[in-house]
């Protein structure tokens, strides 16, 4: 551990004696939870503004309280104890926030679900997870009811009333537990193809993910953060709870709105913007965006392909602030590009491993291209600590960076050849007037399979699908080009990326 870590560390009261005192103590009253972390910062940062939501604030104090006094209701009136399972079907809102510390609390194994899961899906997670209890929004009702699920299902509002409404402590005494039992969040989940990433609640697994955040993007630095990830996403939940540890302003979005993200910025003031590149796109459609954007000190892209022309437009209008994540939902986040990093690379890179984790390339081809293979302590719960492959193919150049390159299982055949649709959608989107593009495989009955393109174009653009072919055919291969491009506004997901399926659809 350097210098300037355990400085920030000290600043942050972690490491003076004080603190640490604290720290354990709180351990040892609420176990080795999320809800002993935010005892922690309620020490240290009573008045700070924790959570804003609509317009409606939480500081520090107050988010514990109505946190312990959640979980109190949830214990004594719905019987929720250590190792039962609840799934967590929630949107951003103060509500959510305060369900992750009291179900820690509980030693409970929360399943965070993600929020545009199929019914059909819904059903079969439930089962396979034998959830004691579902916990969703009420614009899910229709969703969950329809399931017809084999468990209580309680309405995070109504819960959130409850605590409101008990406005003198509630007498029960929460049962003691060692630690806070597990967090799980779900790839891919809303096709049913979804793996599950359950992580256990430990006090020092963690530990280098957070000084990669304080070395390298700084974060104890900045005091407010937007917060439109989804919290079931393992980006925005590692967020929320790393701003809480630090005491920051957390402003949660339940639903990504480019113009309604740009006004939360500016009206408070907010330094450290955590995106997919979706979101990064949309953010600069809007003309008033730099301006609006003034405040912004750190922004980090994670969670999807970073695009070279949003890097290069961020620098422009913003400086230094950009910063590239690369992470699996099994191994967690374990790479970080720096902005130094992204303005000297001809493309973007992924970055260079965090400190604590081990990166190997294997079965790499003539390109130097290879499976990427990655092993850390804070992965999930059977892969710590063990080598895992996450799939994609990257390329490492001779100062370290790593490039992404595609999805081993996303190859297609072409003409007899082999292509990767994302290098394609590369190509697209660094078209000036292109925004985003989901390039797909189908089947034709000639070639075999070809690609096609949805690709969303930058407003008042009138680019026709023809101009664009001009345009690429000098940048792509012959088994690369597009058969077939459709002009249309691609959709995003809950959690801001890309609907991919829907876009295919409209092909």
């Amino acid at each position: 551990m350097n210098r300037t870590i355990i400085s920030k560390l000290i600043k942050l009261h972690i490491l003076t004696p004080g603190g640490l005192c604290t720290l354990l103590g709180s351990f040892f009253r609420d176990g080795i939870s999320l809800m002993a972390l935010l005892r922690f910062a309620a020490k240290y940062y009573p008045e700070h503004c924790a959570l804003t939501h609509n317009s409606k604030r939480l500081n520090y104090t107050q988010f514990y309280d109505h946190a312990t006094r959640l979980a109190k209701v949830l214990h004594r009136d719905y019987g929720l104890k250590a190792g039962m399972r609840v799934g967590v079907l929630c949107r951003n809102h103060t509500a959510m926030a305060l369900l992750l510390p009291a179900l820690s609390r509980l030693g409970v194994k929360m399943k965070l679900l993600n929020t545009d899961i199929a019914t059909t899906v819904l059903k079969e997670q439930v089962e396979r997870n034998r959830m004691d209890m579902l916990i969703g929004d009420t614009v899910m009702k229709e969703r969950y009811n329809n399931a017809c699920l084999p468990c209580p299902i309680r309405e995070s509002d109504d819960l959130y009333q409850e605590v409101l409404n008990n406005t003198h402590d509630i007498d029960v005494k929460l049962p003691r537990i060692m630690r806070g039992g597990e967090i799980s969040v779900f790839t891919g989940g809303s096709s049913g193809k979804s793996k599950e990433a359950p992580r256990k609640m430990a006090a020092l697994q963690f530990l280098p993910p957070f000084y990669a955040m304080l070395e390298q993007l700084r974060l104890d630095e900045h005091n407010s953060v937007l917060l439109a990830l989804p919290v079931y996403h393992g980006f925005g939940l590692a967020t929320l709870i790393m701003s809480i540890v630090m005491g920051k302003k957390v402003c949660l979005m339940s639903h990504f709105d480019a113009h309604n993200a740009l006004e939360i910025i500016a009206t408070e003031k907010i330094e450290v913007v955590p995106v997919v590149p979706a979101m990064l796109a949309r953010l600069w459609q809007n003309d008033e965006a730099p301006a609006l954007m003034r405040t912004v000190k750190c922004i980090i892209s994670g969670g999807d392909r970073l695009d070279k022309k949003w890097a290069s437009v961020t620098h422009d209008h913003l400086g230094n602030v950009l910063y590239n994540l690369f992470g699996t939902s099994e191994a967690g986040f374990f790479m970080i590009a720096t902005p130094q990093d992204l303005s000297s690379n001809e493309e973007v890179t992924i970055g260079r491993p965090i400190s604590g984790v081990e990166c190997k390339i294997e079965e790499v081809d003539s390109n130097g291209v290879g499976a990427l293979w990655v092993r850390s302590a804070w992965a999930m719960t059977s892969l710590k600590n063990k080598w895992q492959n996450t799939g994609d193919l990257v390329y490492r150049n001779s100062q370290g960076c790593y490039f992404y390159r595609g999805r081993s299982d996303n190859m297609v055949v072409c003409g007899g050849e082999n292509v990767f649709p994302e290098n394609v959608e590369k190509v697209i989107n660094s078209h000036p007037e292109v925004i985003t593009s989901v390039v797909t495989a189908a089947p034709h009955p000639h070639f075999g399979t070809v690609l096609n393109a949805t690709v969303e174009i930058a407003p008042g653009s009138t680019l026709p699908a023809s101009a664009l072919k001009a345009w690429l055919c000098p940048r792509l291969s012959r088994a690369e080009m597009p058969h077939h491009i459709a002009m249309s506004t691609i959709s995003t997901l809950d959690s801001g990326k890309i609907a991919r399926k829907q876009a295919q659809h409209s092909m």
